[in-house]
């Protein structure tokens, strides 16, 4: 089976389980963010021992198997979760004569990357209503519609390459062709939404697009450096060919906080 192949079919599945929360949110939507979130702790914590750094799991996890929850539930006591766990790290770098600056500095940046941003994925499509259902379709159409067209359209014409230090495969034509794939998104954006009888103006949705394609290959840029820091290929192996949890929401865990501001202080 071709790599092509398998990057279509888990591409396919991935679409397929976007779909789900789009469709039904509640608990499905806590659920499988859940398991997103504790496996990209995972995954961040064993880069990091890659290089002998030993993260604090026990806030890390909490923040990851509770956020979603209170978020949904109880989301004025969203700040409480964030503030016990930040303590556990103050009082554990303080108390714990084993643990390391370097062990405290990688979890607290854990906490912010991916924990924070990933977040913001629960700030949209809660409410079955809402047109945070359409926020939610950019926050992923935008930076998959581009980094789709910048790996085609860059492994066929790429020869100029965009960052070689942190990732040797990236190519000039590549962004460039990133940069049509987002507005596309937004156009199908545009289209989908109608299923939900929602309208959104199509300016709107292009102009995310077209952010989103700059600031997810920003996003899947930065997450490389820290691959390349680590000396590995992919954060993970859950998805073949697509590496692992961090490799797929790079781009999109980024964008999220954008969609968050435009929807919150203009759309809506």
């Amino acid at each position: 089976m071709s790599e092509l192949l398998i990057r279509t079919i888990v591409a396919i599945g991935l679409i397929a389980v976007l779909a789900l929360i789009v469709i039904f949110g509640g608990w499905v939507q806590v659920a499988a963010l859940t398991v997103f979130s504790i496996l990209a702790v995972i995954e961040m914590s064993r880069m990091f021992k890659k290089k002998e750094i030993h993260v604090f799991l026990v806030p890390l996890m909490l923040m990851a198997g509770l956020q979603y929850v209170i978020l949904f539930l109880f989301p004025k006591y969203l700040p409480i979760l964030y503030v016990v766990c930040f303590l556990c790290i103050l009082f554990d770098r303080i108390l714990n004569k084993n643990r390391r600056q370097e062990d405290t500095v990688a979890t607290l940046s854990v906490m912010l990357y991916p924990l924070a941003l990933l977040l913001c994925f629960g700030f949209f499509g809660f409410d079955r209503t809402d047109v945070s259902r359409v926020a939610l379709m950019m926050v992923f159409a935008g930076p998959c519609m581009a980094d789709n067209n910048a790996y085609l359209f860059g492994m066929k014409f790429g020869k100029h390459k965009l960052c070689p230090a942190i990732s040797p495969k990236k190519t000039v034509e590549g962004f460039v062709a990133g940069l049509v794939g987002g507005p596309m998104g937004g156009i199908l954006v545009y289209f989908l939404q109608r299923l939900f009888g929602l309208n959104v103006h199509w300016g709107w949705l292009v102009g995310l697009g077209l952010v989103g394609a700059v600031v997810g290959q920003m996003g899947d840029l930065f997450a490389s450096t820290f691959k390349r820091w680590a000396g590995v290929k992919d954060f993970g192996s859950i998805f073949p060919k697509h590496g692992g949890v961090m490799d797929r929401l790079d781009s999109a865990m980024v964008f999220a906080p954008v969609v968050a501001v435009v929807f919150h202080y203009f759309i809506r």
